[in-house]
């Protein structure tokens, strides 16, 4: 156990002094998560058990974080530095770690194990929560009998092809085991059993360890198996899968040994080039990996490189147009070094971040795989906006005036209908000051808004119908989508029209504006308005919620025949929003 923290201790040391090479700064938000998801101790440990919270930067602003401690009574089976089950701890600015220790009360009762949940419930300030909350917290009952903690001694290590002798791994206990047991290992990775290494007292991958009762330790010896053939250094994954009797598995139940080649290559061999790229953004377009080669081919080689993960061949990306995987690079005789060109595919497809790996997977010709990077990890790093973050809200208060703004520059169309005959009547942007609606505040004013005004002055050469429609730009958002618009009216007595909303994710963008393509949201005349959004700087704003599964538009329409009695009409429009929920 002080092992492990002794372990963690120094790579959090490790980070904190790495990230203080920059300039402090504490104006951000640092994410908190705890870096074990499980912990064991036994009931009479002598020395408290700290508990490391990680916080992922440095850059953050002072804060708090919560924590609770269920599963168990406070005073009767543990006790936490802070003095109680549920308690705050208080994160300077620029901090990476806060810590805090649970030990459990020992007593002399023979009872179950508790496992306890140790979680992080709320953070202030700087500080907001991560994914990894809870800590199970299992407290190992030591009054008969005593339950050994295995693990191995290192998580990795390292071994010669051609030792003569074996290779001891160790697995210590952290105390005693009254009555031993048994451990299950599991042995995996590209190192083959029987080919590569042996163990002893083994015949298989899947081992099993006999531990006699009062043991503290237990080993595996392993023994590479040495051969003339040059290969690429090969790894064994030594995972502890299972335990009985008096034993439980740690905190450290793998390790990873890796047997290094002595034998020496029949050609040049190649890796990756470590200076490659570990991030692309979507957009790049085509990115060049290099490969070092450690001397001239005399041959003409193919390697062989295999494709795996999030991003994918053809959709995410290419190799130089190519969308085979495995992937043959070839590279002719001659050659010192070799390049191979990905192209990244840009779609318009929110998809977030996605990673990929490169392995070479194999070599013939005139070239061997390298020892050193024989395998690329890279992620694409979206570039398309989030749909469940969307957001678009347009006030219009950006006008600048001119007569083409609304459409070249906010991207907004008028389809003036065919059945119109009143010609060159639309819905405009205009500034009028204090005439139009406020974003955050319908009841509030701001200078620029739509606008469509006509007035006949009962004349019956200038009486006709007005059909016109305004339609936004289009929008991206997905999911359940909150559109708004403020509506206003005029002229209660001589306005006879209608205002209609709509929403379409079939409307191609073309201009043409057919009715079958939209579905109607809300419409407004002037008795339904009822007095609402009635005068120069009065509005009702119009609420909806819709389901987009694509991209989609909003429309605004109004229709109004112009006659003796109903002779002029005015509908205003502003702040238009669809906002994901």
């Amino acid at each position: 156990m002080k092992l492990k923290l002794i372990i963690i201790t120094i790579l959090l040391s490790a980070l904190y002094f790495t990230c203080a090479k920059d300039e402090v700064q504490a104006n951000g938000t640092g994410v908190a998560n705890f870096s074990l998801k499980e912990i064991t101790e036994v009931e009479n440990a002598t020395t408290a058990l700290g508990i490391n919270i990680g916080i992922d930067a440095y850059n953050h602003a002072a804060g708090t974080i919560s924590v609770s401690v269920t599963g168990g009574e406070y005073g009767t089976d543990f006790e936490t530095s802070a003095g109680s089950a549920s308690f705050d701890l208080e994160v300077d600015a620029n901090s990476l770690l806060e810590t805090f220790s649970i030990q459990p009360v020992d007593d002399d009762l023979i009872e179950d194990n508790k496992t306890l949940t140790i979680t992080l419930t709320d953070a202030t300030g700087g500080i907001e929560l991560g994914e990894n909350l809870t800590i199970s917290f299992t407290i190992l009952d030591n009054d008969d009998p005593l339950v050994a903690l295995v693990g191995f001694e290192s998580d990795s290590g390292s071994i010669q092809e051609n030792d003569a002798s074996s290779t001891t791994i160790n697995m210590p206990f952290d105390q005693e085991s009254t009555n031993g047991g048994i451990i299950t290992i599991e042995a995996t990775g590209d190192a083959v059993y029987g080919t590569d290494y042996t163990v002893e007292g083994q015949t298989s991958a899947t081992m099993t360890i006999n531990v006699p009762a009062g043991a503290t330790t237990a080993s595996i010896n392993v023994q590479p198996i040495d051969n003339s053939e040059y290969a690429v250094d090969k790894n064994i994954i030594f995972t502890i899968t299972d335990v009985s009797g008096g034993l439980a598995i740690g905190t450290t139940p793998e390790t990873t040994i890796t047997i290094v080649n002595d034998d020496e290559a029949p050609n040049p061999t190649i890796d990756f080039n470590a200076s490659n790229p570990v991030t692309i953004d979507e957009g790049a377009g085509t990115v060049t990996l290099n490969f070092d080669i450690s001397g001239t081919t005399t041959a003409d080689a193919t390697i062989e490189i295999t494709a795996s993960g999030t991003a994918t061949v053809g959709d995410d990306y290419s190799f130089n147009g190519d969308t085979t995987s495995p992937y043959n690079l070839m590279i002719p005789a001659g050659s010192s070094s070799a390049s191979l060109d990905l192209v990244i595919i840009d779609d318009t497809t929110f998809e977030g971040d996605e990673a990929f790996t490169l392995d070479m997977t194999n070599a013939s010709g005139g070239l061997n795989l390298g020892s050193t990077l024989i395998q690329y990890n890279t992620t694409i790093v979206e570039n398309d906006p989030d749909p469940s973050a969307y957001s678009y809200v347009e006030t219009f208060e950006s006008n600048d005036g001119s007569n083409t703004y609304l459409n070249d520059v906010l991207g907004f169309q008028n389809i003036i209908l065919p059945t119109q005959d009143i010609s060159n009547k639309q819905i405009d942007l205009i500034t009028n000051s204090g005439s139009f609606s406020d974003v955050n505040d319908v009841t509030a004013t701001s200078d620029n808004g739509l606008n469509l005004f006509y007035n006949s002055n009962q004349v019956a050469a200038d009486f006709g119908l007005i059909d016109n429609v305004v339609v936004t730009p289009v929008q991206t958002g997905r999911g359940t989508i909150d559109i708004s618009v403020d509506v206003s009216y005029a002229f209660k007595n001589q306005n006879s029209g209608e205002a209609t909303i709509y929403w379409s994710q079939t409307y191609d963008g073309s201009g043409t504006f057919n009715e079958s393509d939209w579905t109607v949201l809300g419409s407004e005349t002037v008795a339904s308005m009822d007095g609402e959004g009635y005068g120069n700087n009065t509005y009702k704003r119009e609420t909806f919620t819709v389901n987009a599964t694509g991209d989609f538009y909003i429309a605004m329409r109004v229709t109004q025949t112009i006659d003796f009695d109903f002779y002029r009409t005015r509908w205003r429009f502003d702040n238009v929003k669809a906002i994901a929920q």
